[in-house]
């Protein structure tokens, strides 16, 4: 049989369909249509299913990436290089680049921020905050306001550390930050400065921004709060503050804190039956005896402050008639009380030392002369450290009257709870208090009262 052309061309064919099937059986691959750059399967097919090999050539695996589709942002790129229009691009829908999250600092960071704003605020302001600690006399604090720092240069770095609050109100930095505010800005405005930081109210609500929130929420139990607490302005938001922050507190010196300045604010507005209870609580509070109250070696404790303001409460309100308490006369007796019976008696507690007990001394002089018919007494007793040093200043300075000596911290001052110099006992000739803590013309107006020559 004699072949032809069209024999061979047929023959040809029908290897290459044979050759075409025996491939697709031996590879197990579902067929794809591309449409575009984007490979879409076939229905039917596995979604398992891989188009590319492990053994893949060189040139399939470049065959592949350039046909992978376009990332938006390439896309946008593109489209912008060949339109060279943005608008365009947003009208064509090219997809606006997220910003990368912020990443969050870690509180040493923060703390090393803090630090290098201290740093650079002390450099602007050649040392001020050093030099100020440092002062120890009028004419060197008078000497240093004419290096203080301005309204602009507190106020730009007020911002930056504001911006460290706003970034994570509750780790330790941000407390630092707080306290450096309050040193040179009212707190007040520290509010004002935080909610003007960029961001800050998309960040947070609105009411986490109050300086008083962000304390009592993260801060309530550092003992630097202690120190920002010196510096907070007298107000009923303050008060608040207080009561809020010694209730949650469990820190001793922050109860001691707020405890002292809240009992103030209830007994001048006459709220006694609140301030008992607060003094009785901190009076149970056996860790307060740890927290002195004032800077004199062995001086009173926390714990002694408020079971003296109970005593003061329950037994030394005016009405009530003075405890019987002793003390030691010039001449080395023993004085009670008791034996001014019969008569009006103004009961000075002073040192020498103490510069407005000294000041009342021309006045005292001048009741005693003016009353000297009267039965009226005044009788100071000295809390010196040592009784030559009262002996001493008598003997310079003129007070003819009846004086004691108790020392510091004696029974005496604990028994009529002495807090402060001076300390006046207005008593009626029963021995019962009627005023307490009086001088100048309310206290002439009050013996007089007392004595009927109104």
């Amino acid at each position: 049989m004699r072949l032809t052309r069209t024999h061979l061309s047929l023959a040809t064919l029908c290897l290459l369909l044979v050759g075409f099937f025996i491939a697709q059986d031996l590879n197990g691959a579902p067929k794809a249509v591309r449409l575009g750059s984007a490979p879409i399967v076939e229905a039917g097919a596995a979604e398992s299913t891989t188009n590319v090999e492990t053994s893949t050539t060189a040139k399939s695996k470049t065959s592949a990436k350039l046909s992978a589709p376009l990332s938006p942002a390439v896309s946008a790129k593109s489209k912008v290089a060949k339109l060279g229009s943005p608008k365009l691009v947003a009208k064509l829908g090219a997809a606006k680049t997220a910003a990368p999250p912020a990443v969050k600092k870690s509180t040493a960071d923060r703390a090393a921020e803090y630090k290098r704003l201290v740093e650079y605020f002390e450099m602007s302001s050649l040392g001020y905050v050093d030099l100020l600690i440092r002062a120890k006399t009028p004419e060197e604090l008078e000497a240093l306001q004419a290096r203080a720092p301005s309204g602009r240069v507190v106020r730009s770095y007020a911002r930056l550390f504001a911006q460290l609050v706003v970034s994570d109100p509750t780790d330790e930095p941000a407390l630092d930050c707080l306290l450096f505010l309050s040193k040179y800005v009212g707190v007040e405005e520290i509010d004002e400065i935080l909610l003007a930081v960029p961001g800050a109210t998309e960040d947070m609500p609105t009411t986490q921004l109050d300086p008083y929130a962000m304390l009592l929420e993260h801060h309530a139990n550092n003992a630097k709060l202690a120190d920002f607490l010196r510096k907070m302005p007298a107000g009923e938001s303050t008060n608040a503050f207080y009561k809020a922050l010694f209730e949650k507190t469990r820190n001793p010196k922050i109860r001691a804190a707020t405890g002292i300045p809240l009992y103030n604010y209830l007994v001048t507005a006459e709220k006694l039956e609140e301030a008992e209870q607060l003094v009785f609580e901190m009076s149970e509070d056996r860790y307060l005896d740890g927290v002195p109250v004032s800077k004199r070696p062995n001086g009173p404790s926390a714990q002694d402050w408020a079971e003296g303001k109970l005593r003061d409460l329950r037994l030394l309100a005016i009405g009530k008639t003075l405890p019987e308490v002793s003390a030691e006369t010039l001449e080395g007796s023993m004085g009670s009380i008791s034996d001014y019976r019969g008569k009006v008696v103004v009961l000075d507690v002073w040192a020498t030392w103490c510069g407005p007990c000294v000041a009342m001394v021309p006045h005292e002089r001048e009741m005693v002369e003016r009353l000297k018919d009267e039965p009226f007494a005044i009788l100071s007793v000295s809390c010196d450290a040592d009784k030559e040093t009262l002996t001493d200043f008598l003997e310079t300075t003129s007070m003819p009257w009846d004086h004691w000596w108790c020392g510091q911290d004696s029974e005496f001052t604990k028994s009529l709870a002495i807090d402060k110099y001076p300390s006046i006992f207005v008593l009626d000739k029963e021995g019962v208090i009627r005023f307490k803590d009086i001088k100048g013309e309310e206290l002439d107006a009050a013996v007089d009262s007392l004595l009927g020559l109104e």
